[in-house]
C-alpha cells in the first residue's frame, strides 16, 4: 500500500504540472485532494467556500459520467481510492481526471 501511495503522489504532481488550474496537490497514503483555482498567481478559488459554482458542478458531473465516484466539494474533490488498488487502475483514474480537468479548463 506504502508503495501505492507515492505512485499516486506521482499522479497528483503530474496533475499539477500539467494543469494551470491545479493550485495544490496533497495526499497522505492513498488519501489524497485536489485544490483547483481559477488562478494559480492569485490562488484564486475556483469556488469560494461554502459555494457550489457551475465549473465544479461541471468537474463532478464529468467524472461521474466517465465512472469516477469522488466527492467534489468547493474547490476541492478528493483522490481516495480503495485501498485494494491496482497501479493500472489509478492510471486509469487519473486519465479521467486529466480528461475533466482539460474540458473544465477549455470551458
Amino acid at each position: 500500500m506504502k508503495a501505492r501511495g507515492a505512485f499516486m503522489k506521482g499522479l497528483l504532481n503530474d496533475l499539477q504540472a500539467k494543469h494551470p488550474i491545479v493550485g495544490a496537490v496533497r495526499s497522505i497514503g492513498l488519501f489524497g485532494i485536489v485544490e483547483l483555482v481559477k488562478d494559480r498567481k492569485t490562488m484564486e478559488p475556483m469556488a469560494a467556500f461554502n459555494t457550489v459554482t457551475e465549473p465544479m458542478k461541471k468537474l463532478g458531473k464529468f467524472l461521474r459520467d466517465n465512472g469516477l465516484y469522488t466527492f467534489v466539494r468547493w474547490n476541492t474533490f478528493f483522490t481516495n481510492p480503495p485501498l485494494s488498488v491496482s497501479e493500472a487502475d489509478l492510471r486509469h483514474g487519473f486519465d479521467v481526471i486529466d480528461r475533466a480537468l482539460t474540458t473544465l479548463a477549455l470551458g
